[in-house]
């Protein structure tokens, strides 16, 4: 049986994703290596009934329905989601609740599969060394923030600020809308440090990074509180102008190898 974990990190991860909470014990846990050679049907065929095959001697009949059940529709998503790009991935799926969900994860662990409740104590070992991060994006106008949960990237709020306009011409009228625009942008990233306040109070963050131009990235800082500001572990590559899906596999990626370079030894 699992034995549910309240440390931090996990309590953050949970706030993220409540459905890894349950107790139900017709949930079914695999943790698998993701083949670095690119995606193979029968490679993850393989790795499957080499853990199912002597796991399932070992459970009663209750237990081997549930096997039966969820194995199928862990083959199904793993077919469709391909993984790649990522050491790992872990899995929990419970079809009585509507539960199938997937984590990419920042280092490789052994092959394993579980009938009971999510089995998240390799989760909660692998959150001490990759601590839950969150990320701004952001620029003078708008703003979006991301957590980043081992390797997983899930978008949290989105910010739209009021335009920002720049002014080319001289003339006495020209330091009088600049000041307009610089208050504009303060305003418009004034939301954006209240949402991040917000969020790492909620869900207890203890690192933030930030990406975007230097000016609004800097301006960001500073309207941080202090507390919130010394959480700040450094910048990504990232813009607001790139399209929502690709935005957010560039952030996925990029912390993947933040995580790999600064892991936290156990």
């Amino acid at each position: 049986m699992t034995v549910k974990l309240h440390v931090k990190e996990l309590n953050t991860l949970l706030k993220l994703e409540p459905e890894l909470g349950t107790n139900d014990e017709r949930t079914l846990s695999v943790y698998m290596p993701v083949r670095a050679e690119g995606f193979d049907v029968r490679h993850y065929d393989v790795t499957l009934e080499h853990a199912a095959g002597p796991y399932r001697r070992k459970l009663d009949d209750d237990q081997k329905k549930v096997l039966d059940r969820e194995l199928p529709r862990f083959r199904t998503q793993l077919h469709l989601m391909r993984p790649a790009g990522c050491p790992a991935i872990a899995s929990f799926s419970n079809e009585a609740i509507s539960l199938m969900h997937f984590i990419r994860l920042p280092e490789s662990v052994d092959a394993r599969i579980e009938v009971g409740p999510p089995m998240l104590t390799t989760l909660e070992l692998m959150l001490r060394r990759y601590p839950p991060a969150l990320l701004a994006v952001v620029d003078k106008e708008h703003g979006r923030t991301f957590a980043s949960i081992l390797g997983e990237v899930i978008p949290l709020a989105e910010m739209n600020g009021q335009e920002v306009r720049h002014t080319r011409a001289g003339g006495t009228s020209a330091p009088s809308n600049q000041r307009k625009a610089d208050n504009m942008a303060r305003a418009n990233l004034k939301q954006v440090a209240a949402s991040i306040e917000a969020e790492v109070k909620r869900d207890g963050f203890t690192r933030l990074y930030v990406a975007g131009p230097d000016e609004a990235r800097a301006a960001l800082i500073r309207l941080l509180p202090k507390a919130i500001a010394s959480l700040v572990s450094g910048t990504i590559s990232a813009s607001l102008d790139t399209p929502g899906g690709r935005l957010l596999a560039d952030v996925r990626d990029q912390m993947m190898t933040v995580n790999r370079a600064s892991a936290v030894s156990a």
